[in-house]
């Protein structure tokens, strides 16, 4: 079963949301820079200015040309025709925040600090860790994004598509908060309300619906690593409605509900994925965990029981059948009788003693 890895559990870092006043920012020389928050942290200088009001705004579909340049000069993350939604997690902050500061046409140059880039992880192999990048970015078009009914199935694949990838980018770096805002647009565009998925759907319709069950299989997921179980079930649910026997679903559920402290579901979801997947070892071992947690809090049920109900702990059928057996102090007597033994048998040779030591 190819999986997102499920062993290594990762504290999420909440994502520090800054508040940018673009009217604040539009009265500065185009020679000069732009320092955007105030920290010196993301700064914009105008290269070539575009078409006056003229800017994109959230929810904006933005088409750019992107180029790169570390501190030492080499060049890194070069995009052409970069394309993405402004506010919807699709590339990384600095870009996302400079934007909707950028009219059309308009050439400028951006400085992102690392924490508005790749943060610590950097972007192996070329991007260090808490590497500064210097931006060359062209913002060649912008349109409102179309809600996704109004657009044709191909399109809203394409969309769609896009901003899964994205939001498994962001779970592979550990920022599960923004794989899931990315996972959750994707879900809107992959879909299609006329129809329910199933065998009889036609055929574009039913591979549309596929990628949104992977959409809400890996947010399902991502729930899963902040800790938001509730939606995580919902969100797997959702999955195994259309697909029963999806293992990936399974497992994630059953995992969250050993998690929620429902054993007997855990189990048999569980039990289910491993039939159908029986040499997965991470099934296995979340199985025998499970199985195992289940045992001791039956165990811990009992002993409860017996303590509210003032019961001594149950005696087995062997005690019941032979209780005088049980009961006989076999230890004290074989003592008693050894020493007894050995008294007769030095009174009976005392006189062949007393001759050995005289």
């Amino acid at each position: 079963m190819p999986e997102l890895d499920q062993s290594k559990e990762v504290k999420v870092e909440k994502v520090e949301e800054v508040n940018v006043n673009i009217e604040d920012k539009t009265d500065v020389p185009d020679d000069e820079w732009l320092d955007v928050i105030g920290s010196g942290d993301l700064k914009k200088k105008v290269i070539s200015a575009g078409i006056v009001d003229s800017r994109p705004f959230k929810g904006s579909t933005v088409i750019m040309n992107v180029f790169g340049r570390l501190e030492n000069g080499k060049e890194v993350a070069i995009h052409k025709q970069l394309t993405f939604t402004v506010g919807d997690s699709e590339v990384i902050m600095g870009l996302d925040m400079i934007a909707p500061l950028m009219d059309k046409e308009e050439i400028a140059e951006v400085f992102v600090a690392s924490r508005f880039a790749y943060g610590s992880k950097g972007l192996p192999p070329d991007v260090p860790p808490d590497s500064n990048i210097t931006y060359r970015v062209e913002l060649l078009d912008f349109a409102p994004e179309k809600e996704p009914g109004s657009l044709p199935i191909s399109e809203r694949m394409v969309i769609g598509n896009r901003k899964r990838e994205r939001g498994n980018w962001w779970f592979n770096r550990d920022e599960y908060s923004m794989a899931i805002q990315c996972y959750s647009a994707a879900v809107d565009f992959l879909d299609d309300a006329e129809e329910e998925y199933g065998e009889n759907v036609r055929p574009e319709v039913q591979e549309i619906l596929t990628e949104r069950l992977k959409a809400l299989n890996n947010m399902g997921a991502a729930q899963i690593k902040v800790e938001a179980y509730d939606m995580a079930v919902k969100s797997l649910d959702t999955v195994l409605k259309c697909q029963p026997n999806n293992v990936k679903a399974l497992f994630r559920k059953g995992k969250v509900l050993g998690i929620q402290g429902k054993m007997k579901e855990s189990v048999a979801l569980l039990k289910l994925a491993l039939e159908l997947e029986p040499e997965s070892r991470l099934i296995h071992q979340e199985l025998a965990k499970m199985r195992e947690k289940a045992r001791i809090e039956a165990e811990s049920e009992k002993s409860l029981y017996r303590r509210m109900l003032g019961l001594k702990k149950n005696t087995t059928q062997s005690d019941t059948r032979y209780p005088v057996i049980k009961s006989f102090p076999w230890k004290t007597w074989m003592v008693t009788f050894v020493t007894v033994l050995i008294a007769l048998v030095v009174y009976q040779n005392r006189t062949l003693l007393y001759e050995l030591f005289q």
